[in-house]
């Protein structure tokens, strides 16, 4: 433990909550400097113009971006090498370049890097495997720039509008006693949530916080924000702010859930994809239809028959990613037509990581958002679940459950929705549990796919 957090987790809160302020004015010179202004400006602009202009800036960013990491990265000169990077002339050319995958990056993390990298940012993901990447202060500038445009298309300003964020961060000390699970960051006007102590006993706590704050946008990890709502549903608690929007991060978004925020904090929920490795962009425009953002990068499939992306991301200068098989999983092209007036091309679905989805006894992958419709049957009366795969024909359920609600005949429910939806030859244990724990990350991973 470093000095400044032994300094934080002796201090009082008050004085927790001006250290947040104060790491929160050094986040705010880095994100919001000249190039942020010219960048929002740009993608204002970008917004308006036909797709056949983004098309064609985007690959002359591709262009660009290729000579640069040949250049300046010896690990992609060297993996480049005899390969002319002048004859990738279209995003389908990519095709004439190999994949490189966590692993790879991660034994050749020195070399990927550029000078010009300067921050460093550290990747959790759900298989447990972190990856340190290096940013550059333009391309963070940029990233933040093309986040705060997305929501400001959904009528939220970053920074002049209050937010609540539920996340990772270990703001709340571990002998705290009070029942305080937040702290202010008044650079940002931001209340921070801690996603480790989202118990039944202190959600509550949580709510009676939020209708204090009243915050015009909640975003952050999505199960957390799903187990507020879940609690104020359950307990018909009255809330005296309607937010503007939430922005659900870092989680595969299901539909079900994505219902429930709506229903009870009363705004739309917009769904984006990003990542911490600094992938492009994907954003629900005002009509909640998910748009890749084209000046961000690149999107590919593996192949015809797998939805599992390859990124090439144009805001990596510090450790650049080019099909970068970063393990998540994306439905397009869509047929889809959408009226926002957006010409990004549409994405169907974003399935989330490789192993948010279980396996049939056949082998057929059922994916997270008909995993969660398991439990559409049992309204009010489960907390949270989680389904771990061990074996193919094999799945354990864990339940915490609501105990004044929850009956046997809720079980013959579940099991009767995987004989529906696994077939007859699935075994399923189910169990009831007090507490179901969260990822050193904070994260809930409601799949644990071990096959």
């Amino acid at each position: 433990m470093s000095r400044l957090e032994k300094i934080y987790d002796a201090a009082p809160i008050w004085f927790q909550n001006l250290m947040c302020s104060v790491k929160g004015i050094q986040n705010y010179k880095r994100r919001y400097g000249k190039a942020y202004k010219e960048y929002r400006q740009f993608f204002a602009d970008f917004d308006k113009w036909p797709l056949s202009k983004q098309l064609q800036y985007q690959q002359e960013k591709l262009s660009e971006f290729l000579h640069y990491a040949v250049e300046n990265s010896k690990f992609y000169a060297e993996l480049y090498k005899g390969i002319d990077i002048d004859s990738i002339q279209s995003v389908e050319d990519l095709k004439l370049l190999p994949i490189v995958d966590k692993e790879m990056l991660r034994a050749n993390i020195d070399a990927a890097a550029t000078k010009d990298g300067v921050y460093e940012s550290h990747t959790g993901g759900t298989t447990g495997k972190s990856l340190v990447v290096k940013d550059t202060p333009d391309d963070a500038m940029n990233r933040m720039a093309m986040l705060d445009n997305f929501k400001s298309r959904v009528g939220f300003e970053q920074n002049r509008m209050k937010r609540a964020t539920f996340n990772g961060k270990h703001i709340v000390p571990p002998n705290q006693k009070n029942k305080v699970f937040w702290r202010y960051n008044a650079a940002c006007k931001q209340m921070i949530y801690s996603s480790f102590f989202l118990t039944e006993e202190n959600i509550g706590y949580y709510v009676e916080s939020l209708n204090r704050f009243k915050p015009a946008a909640i975003d952050g990890f999505f199960t957390s924000m799903l187990d507020v709502a879940d609690y104020i549903e359950r307990h018909h608690i009255m809330l005296t702010f309607v937010p503007v929007a939430i922005f659900p991060t870092s989680e595969t978004l299901t539909q079900i859930g994505r219902e429930k925020l709506e229903r009870v904090f009363g705004c739309k929920v917009y769904n984006q994809y990003a990542s911490s490795e600094g992938a492009p962009f994907v954003t629900d425009c005002p009509n909640q239809v998910l748009h890749m953002e084209l000046a961000s990068g690149v999107f590919e499939h593996i192949d015809d028959d797998d939805d599992e992306i390859l990124v090439t991301s144009f805001t990596t200068h510090g450790t650049p990613l080019i099909r970068y098989r970063i393990g998540d999983r994306m439905s397009f092209p869509s047929r889809k037509k959408c009226t926002c007036g957006l010409c990004g091309p549409i994405v169907d679905e974003i399935q989330g990581r490789r192993l948010d989805f279980l396996y049939t006894p056949e082998g057929a992958k059922i994916n997270a958002g008909n995993v969660a419709n398991l439990l559409k049957n049992i309204p009010n009366a489960v907390i949270r679940a989680q389904f771990i795969q061990e074996k193919m024909n094999e799945v354990t359920v864990l339940l915490e459950v609501e105990k004044d609600v929850y009956n046997e005949r809720y079980e013959r429910l579940l099991r009767d929705e995987f004989k529906h939806k696994f077939g007859t030859e699935m075994k399923v244990e189910i169990r009831l549990v007090d507490k179901i724990p969260r990822e050193s990350s904070g994260k809930f991973r409601m799949i644990k796919n071990n096959v």
